[in-house]
């Protein structure tokens, strides 16, 4: 019986693809993991795992994981659910069209990332459906955010994301049908990630990916693909940490007056003069002003 150290790919039926030294194992949970609360194994996990005498392999422990990212159980108000560990950036990725930007999204998936601790950068797919997609992405450059803009069809800021992307460990999340299969695809050549059309009706995409899956990208570094999410909450945030989420919107809050100003009609609010002087993007105080009253709003929930 040999053990060694490998990474968790993907989870399917109760077995788990493991990537060892270029080969891609298959194994099983031993029965005591089993037992935890939450998922003994996630996508990106570090686990122990023994090849036995008959040639089968158990996966016997899990190394400490150094980051999680969690979200909202879907449909719910309280819960949440891991998606995958020891991540080290959160690409979210919206399309220009088909179906149409919506920059609300975008900013509660940062929140999301932000909430677990992890970097974020924005993708902008679809490039190619729109004269100029400059404005859309603007005011996330202007926050701090790194910012790919991409096309799949014309290869538009491929080699800029492959760049971003390589000897990191990336998820890459955002609403169904914005193309985060096909950018993929692209970006790792090889790789045959299912992909799905948008309806003409709706505008909105079909599910394509099943579950969280990793695949190791070839100049190093892993890429997580996740299934298209149409609910995207926040949970146990405090109010006042909704604010992380938005450091744009945070660099003029330091000079309000005071230090639970809500950026609304307060006197001495630094923020709405920095909106009307056009140094601050009214959308992104708009977003933050719903995700931090609907963090207020679950924190009066769980009293």
């Amino acid at each position: 019986m040999r053990t060694a150290v490998a990474t968790v790919l993907r989870a399917r039926g109760g077995r788990y693809d493991l990537y060892a030294d270029g080969t891609i194992l298959s194994a099983t949970l031993r029965g005591r993991l089993k037992q935890e609360d939450e998922p003994a194994v996630l996508v990106g996990d570090r686990v122990r795992y023994w090849t036995h005498d008959d040639g089968t392999i158990s996966i016997e422990g899990r190394e400490p994981r150094h980051s999680v990212l969690r979200r909202r159980m879907p449909g719910r108000r309280r819960g949440v659910r891991p998606v995958a560990s020891n991540l080290d950036l959160v690409a979210v990725a919206a399309s220009t069209a088909r179906p149409d930007w919506n920059p609300h999204l975008v900013d509660r998936f940062l929140a999301v990332a932000a909430a677990s601790g992890l970097e974020a950068m924005v993708v902008l797919t679809k490039a190619d459906l729109v004269q100029d997609p400059e404005p859309l992405v603007r005011p996330y450059r202007q926050a701090g955010y790194p910012v790919a803009v991409t096309s799949t069809r014309t290869g538009l800021g491929i080699e800029e994301l492959r760049d971003l992307l390589t000897q990191r460990v990336t998820l890459v999340c955002g609403t169904t049908g914005v193309g985060k299969s096909s950018l993929l695809n692209r970006v790792e050549e090889g790789l045959t990630l299912r992909t799905g059309a948008v309806s003409v009706r709706s505008g909105a995409g079909r599910h394509t990916t099943v579950g969280a899956e990793m695949h190791p990208l070839s100049g190093g570094g892993f890429v997580v693909d996740t299934p298209g999410l149409r609910d995207v909450g926040l949970w146990a945030v405090a109010p006042d940490e909704a604010l992380d989420a938005f450091p744009d919107v945070a660099r003029f809050a330091d000079a309000c007056r005071f230090d639970d100003c809500g950026h609304q009609e307060e006197p001495g609010c630094a923020v709405i003069p920095a909106v009307e002087a056009g140094d601050l993007d009214a959308g992104r105080l708009d977003s933050y002003r719903r995700l931090a009253a609907e963090a207020r709003d679950a924190a009066r929930s769980w009293e």
